[in-house]
């Protein structure tokens, strides 16, 4: 499984990480833990779904691709149950 990295930018105004690229590879469901939102109008480049690992890894998601988006809903509803 390549993860990538997260690398600051030097435009980067705090000490935030920022994605510079995306992971191209899918990550299964159960090695993510939750995620992140990266926004490009704050102070990242590109928009992006930060998924959290198991191992304590951060792989770096477009939000756009569809297996990003079923694994949010699927956090969505794993969270749901558990606030029940």
């Amino acid at each position: 499984m390549g993860l990538c990295l997260l690398l600051g930018t030097s435009e980067a105004q705090s000490n935030q990480d920022c994605c510079l690229s995306y992971n191209k590879e899918h990550l299964p469901r159960w090695a993510i833990t939750g995620f992140t939102e990266q926004r490009s109008s704050e102070v990242c480049d590109i928009d992006a779904i930060i998924f959290h690992t198991k191992r304590g890894l951060k792989a770096c998601a477009n939000p756009k691709d569809r297996w990003v988006k079923r694994h949010l809903h699927w956090l969505s509803e794993k969270l749901k149950k558990m606030s029940q």
